[in-house]
C-alpha cells in the first residue's frame, strides 16, 4: 500500500495577481464513493497529510455548491455539481487578495481536515481526517475511471459503511454542523 499526501490538484497552475482573472480548471465527471472509515490499520503509517480547510458560499438542494478550499500553499474556488458517483468540478485558482475577499462570506458553513492519498490498489482513495467538531469522523472517497470499475471495487476490512449517497456525509453538510 503506498501512502502519499495528496498534491494539489492546480499546482502547476499560478493564483492570478490581484485583478487578473483566474484560469478554469474544469475536471471530467468524477465516479467516487465513500466509506466511514473505522480503525486504520497500523500499516499505512500515515505521516504527512495536506491541511485543508473548506468554506461554503452557497449549496443548492439539488447538490450544486460553490466553496473556496484553503490549503497551506493556495486558495480554490471549485463549483460542484451533482453528487453520488457523478459529480462535475470546475476549479479557479484565487489570489490571495481574492481568498481573504471570499474567505469571510463561508462564515458558519466551514470545516478542516487533513487528508491523505492511500493507494488501494489501483484505485486511488483520499482519506480524510476531519478536525474540531467532527474530529470523530473519518471518511474514505475511491476515486474511479469508470462506473464499471467502481461498482468492481472490493473495499479493505478498515472501510466500514458506504455513505455514497447518504446527503449527512456531504461535505457541505458537515460543514453546517
Amino acid at each position: 500500500m503506498q501512502i502519499t499526501a495528496p498534491q494539489d490538484q492546480l499546482s502547476a497552475a499560478k493564483p492570478p495577481a490581484d485583478g487578473e482573472l483566474s484560469p478554469l480548471h474544469v475536471a471530467p465527471v468524477k465516479v467516487e464513493r465513500k466509506f466511514l472509515v473505522g480503525e486504520l490499520p497500523k500499516v499505512l503509517n500515515l505521516n504527512e497529510g495536506r491541511h485543508v480547510s473548506q468554506g461554503y458560499l452557497a449549496v443548492e438542494s439539488g447538490g450544486a455548491e460553490v466553496r473556496i478550499l484553503r490549503t497551506e500553499s493556495q486558495g480554490i474556488l471549485c463549483v460542484k455539481t451533482g453528487s453520488g458517483q457523478n459529480q462535475a468540478e470546475t476549479e479557479v485558482p484565487l489570489s490571495a487578495a481574492q481568498l481573504s475577499a471570499l474567505w469571510p462570506l463561508t462564515e458558519g458553513r466551514r470545516m478542516s481536515k487533513v487528508s491523505f492519498t492511500v493507494d488501494i490498489g489501483e484505485t486511488p482513495v483520499s482519506l480524510d481526517l476531519y478536525e474540531g467538531q467532527l474530529s470523530w469522523l473519518r471518511i474514505a472517497e475511491a476515486e474511479f475511471k469508470s462506473h464499471q470499475s467502481a461498482d468492481n471495487f472490493s473495499p479493505p476490512p478498515w472501510f466500514h459503511r458506504e455513505v455514497t449517497d447518504i446527503h449527512a456525509y456531504r461535505q457541505s453538510n458537515l460543514a453546517r454542523e
